[in-house]
């Protein structure tokens, strides 16, 4: 089993934003040198993109164009592509690293992307050795958003049912009480395998939800019942995590398998709501 992928989702519908771009695979090719990538392009990127990409010399092992049909104003179709080719290829990996070109459709989000580059993607051997050791977590997420149960989403699932919560024998759990917002995570290699033995062919050829990958994708971690890490201790509207925690390991009967998780968090940023979700990574405490 190879240590680690990369499942780049890419959007570029402009050269001026290719430089975004150049930011993401800079920081590839300090940081993940040693990764294989499996990356998408959304409909309507720049025709240059991958040969922006190919400059790098990365290990790529597929880059592919999500079908027209199939984007949703967002990076879900260019991930639905990426792991469709992760899924053909048969590699197994310890963890998968999802990340999309945040902020490189419009610049209100450049700060955004700044923050991930400098506070997670390069921490990457440190999330790594993490998820290593702790063997109840799942997933590795830096900002949450609490889901809201008096809230009627307009979120579509697919046919496995992630988000809606129907129990089966294959997802025995109800998902965690948060989002990871930003699509921008680790998930260990042997989850998303399981995601792939739930799915069949269909999945890859149904125009997903525009936030499949912020908050019904990541799901697929508690619902095995494995523990969603997130990095910060407050949501974005300053809901505590440990007490979010708390409540889903209870309604599952897992808190004495992942008790020792609920306070591990590294990080309390304060929030502003702002659209989109602002976090001043000075205000650390």
């Amino acid at each position: 089993m190879k240590k680690s992928c990369v499942i780049f989702s890419c959007t570029i519908l402009s050269e001026d934003r290719l430089s975004a771009l150049h930011e993401f695979l800079t920081e590839f090719k300090k940081d993940f040198f040693d990764c294989d990538f499996f990356i998408g392009i959304n409909p309507h990127s720049v025709l240059s993109v991958e040969e922006v990409i190919r400059d790098y010399r990365l290990n790529i092992v597929s880059i592919s164009r999500a079908a027209h049909e199939l984007y949703s104003n967002s990076d879900a179709s260019a991930y639905q592509i990426a792991l469709k080719c992760l899924r053909d290829s048969g590699n197994q990996y310890e963890t998968c690293w999802f990340v999309h070109t945040k902020g490189a459709v419009n610049n209100h989000s450049d700060y955004l992307r700044t923050w991930y580059i400098n506070n997670f993607l390069s921490n990457k051997l440190n999330v790594e050795q993490f998820l290593s050791e702790n063997k109840g977590i799942g997933s590795y997420g830096m900002l949450s958003l609490a889901y809201d149960f008096n809230k009627v989403y307009q979120e579509k699932d697919t046919e496995i049912q992630l988000f809606q919560n129907v129990i089966t024998k294959e997802l025995p759990y109800t998902h965690a009480h948060y989002f990871y917002i930003h699509s921008i995570y680790a998930i260990k290699g042997h989850i998303v395998d399981s995601f792939f033995r739930l799915i069949n062919d269909s999945w890859f050829v149904t125009k997903l939800d525009r936030y499949y990958f912020e908050g019904i994708f990541p799901f697929i971690v508690s619902r095995l019942g494995y523990f969603p890490y997130v990095s910060n201790g407050l949501d974005m509207d300053g809901k505590s995590l440990p007490l979010l925690n708390n409540a889903w390991l209870t309604d599952n009967n897992l808190l004495n398998k992942h008790s020792e998780y609920i306070h591990l968090h590294k990080t309390n940023y304060n929030f502003n709501q702002l659209n989109p979700p602002y976090v001043n990574s000075n205000t650390q405490s």
